[in-house]
């Protein structure tokens, strides 16, 4: 009786809109039949329906773009066998959180990803071949008549296709799966495509278009698994496990019974290290992520996953390390300190990751800009710090020729830092202290800059040096290893022509002089006696040597304590770096 009642209603409904805008039948059956078109939308469990469809209805959410852009592409492939194939892949690489065999059956990611395995894709003619429509002894569903789905009760539905102890949220993506469809685009078109998911539709329209427009979207359907697949093992993650979150770089691993964990992707499968190849391109793709952290700019994401899809070699880990540390060359020189930048497209895919700018085109001045510095030349500088200490501390000879020991280094971890820090602080809450004139101009020198979190910077933006070091005194992590060092300084202010610390003993000497911080600014953020010189780590692989001057109070150096100008010369060398 309700269902007759609510036809009753909606043929009141049909008729008044006839007649409110002069129609017949026959034009609101033809617009019916030729425009309309009817979606299922899977919503999760214990989902208010009742809640959903108000909330629907009252807002006119429109379909996302991505899903229209399915739509047109299974129209254009006809076929029954292939629109369930890519509606599976599509459906199945759309949840970014998840492993992208978990969108399949078991008995699927046995035939697409290895029997026993999980962990080899096969080529894009075997899968389509592979997922066709099950026949009727394949399922156990029923054909049933809209009457008789009303009337029967309805069961659950119950995956047993994967045994795990995934928790839904334990993988945070980097990315949302529309700019996802754009990487790949971008990837199997070799064209510069914007990475703005706002204009995806007119994007890959032109492509729907050709008359090669079916293979164009098979090769898209088997291209979007592909780089999933790809993306999942060699991409990073935000990891919350164990009550902590954290960065990862892992693989499913298959256990008998169909059971899986997760495992560092290029580690041994039961060794869980924190020093091997598998941490420093982890350290590596969060170093350009946290830089780049806004979809239309992760330009990085798309040359990984360039390399790692189209990647033919036989030691995967140590060419993509390799080539990760290019590509951060590459953006250096090539784009953030030239004089002429080239196009992130250009860098990746005609100069395939490798530096081209000599040190004629390199501009250093862009060093010392204050805020203005990319947080990007911070970060790889971070990363260069991080890989010599682990290599050698001795490096870190800062107090009485004494490498300092801190395990905060060696554990450290990027995050979202975006506020570029003077250590040396701007505007002293004494005004005593502030620099002026000439001594004002090291101020924004790269040796007194640091990258920090915006909310420490703006608690601490005013505090003198070594009110900063009491902070971080006791912290368990650190913002910046450069910070890190700045901070094993004793003194970080202006000193007199006798070393020392004027400024402070006086709160008077507001035109002193500051040496200190025009040493530090030509020796650190890296501060490596005798060892390397810091320009040429930052520009590291070049040929190009900044050869700086070097005094410093207790450096081993610069025994004869005689201060020189603090002058920035440019040479090129064909040694690997300079030694004093």
């Amino acid at each position: 009786m309700l269902l007759f009642n609510k036809v009753i209603m909606m043929q009141k409904i049909i008729s008044k809109i006839l007649i409110d805008n002069n129609l017949t039948i026959d034009n609101f059956c033809e617009y019916f039949f030729e425009k309309v078109t009817i979606l299922r939308v899977l919503v999760p469990e214990d989902t208010d329906l009742n809640h959903y469809f108000e909330i629907m209805n009252s807002r006119g959410e429109q379909l996302e773009k991505h899903e229209i852009l399915k739509a047109k592409m299974l129209e254009i492939l006809e076929d029954d066998n292939l629109k369930y194939a890519f509606n599976l892949i599509w459906e199945a690489t759309s949840n970014m959180e998840k492993y992208v065999q978990y969108g399949f059956s078991v008995a699927q990611r046995d035939e697409l990803f290895g029997k026993n395995d999980w962990n080899n894709l096969v080529g894009k003619d075997v899968v389509y071949q592979k997922l066709q429509i099950p026949t009727s002894n394949q399922t156990t569903e029923e054909a049933l008549t809209i009457s008789q789905l009303l009337v029967k009760t309805a069961k659950p539905i119950t995956d047993n296709s994967s045994n795990t102890d995934e928790s839904p949220d334990r993988f945070n993506t980097i990315i949302n799966f529309s700019n996802f469809l754009l990487h790949n685009l971008r990837i199997q078109t070799k064209s510069d495509v914007p990475l703005d998911d706002k204009r995806l539709l007119e994007l890959v329209e032109p492509y729907l278009k050709n008359e090669d427009k079916k293979e164009f979207v098979k090769q898209f359907g088997y291209n979007l698994l592909k780089s999933k697949f790809y993306f999942d093992k060699y991409v990073i993650k935000r990891e919350f496990a164990k009550g902590t979150d954290h960065w990862s770089l892992k693989r499913l691993k298959w256990y008998d019974g169909n059971k899986v964990s997760y495992v560092n992707t290029f580690d041994a499968d039961n060794a869980e290290t924190n020093d091997g190849t598998n941490r420093e391109i982890l350290m590596l793709l969060s170093m350009f992520h946290v830089s780049n952290p806004t979809l239309v700019y992760k330009h990085w994401l798309n040359a990984s996953l360039k390399f790692v899809v189209e990647y033919s070699g036989t030691n995967l880990a140590n060419d993509y390390k390799t080539y990760l540390e290019n590509l951060a060359k590459a953006f250096l020189n090539d784009r953030y300190l030239a004089k002429n930048q080239k196009d992130f497209f250009e860098i990746i895919y005609t100069n395939e990751g490798q530096q081209k700018n000599s040190s004629t085109n390199i501009d250093t001045n862009k060093f010392n800009q204050g805020t203005a510095v990319e947080n990007f030349i911070f970060n790889y500088l971070d990363y260069l710090l991080w890989q010599d200490y682990r290599a050698d501390k001795n490096c870190f000879k800062i107090k009485n020729g004494q490498a300092f020991a801190d395990n905060r280094v060696k554990d450290f971890e990027y995050t979202f830092r975006s506020s570029v820090e003077h250590y040396y602080p701007q505007h002293p809450i004494d005004e005593n202290l502030i620099l002026k004139e000439q001594d004002a101009d090291w101020l924004d020198n790269f040796g007194n800059l640091c990258l920090i979190s915006g909310s420490k910077n703006s608690r601490l933006s005013n505090f003198m040096p070594a009110a900063k070091k009491d902070y971080y005194t006791g912290s368990p992590t650190i913002d910046s290893i450069k910070q890190r060092i700045m901070m094993e300084y004793e003194h970080w202010d202006t000193n007199g022509t006798n070393n020392r610390n004027e400024i402070k003993r006086t709160q008077r000497e507001n035109d002193g002089n500051t040496e200190k911080i025009k040493r530090a600014a030509t020796n650190t953020g890296f501060a490596k006696w005798r060892v390397k010189c810091f320009y040429y780590s930052l520009l590291q692989g070049s040929s190009l040597v900044f050869q700086l001057n070097i005094y410093a109070s207790n450096s081993p150096s610069s025994p004869s304590r005689k201060p020189f100008p603090p002058i920035l010369s440019i040479q090129n060398q064909k040694t690997p770096y300079q030694s004093w």
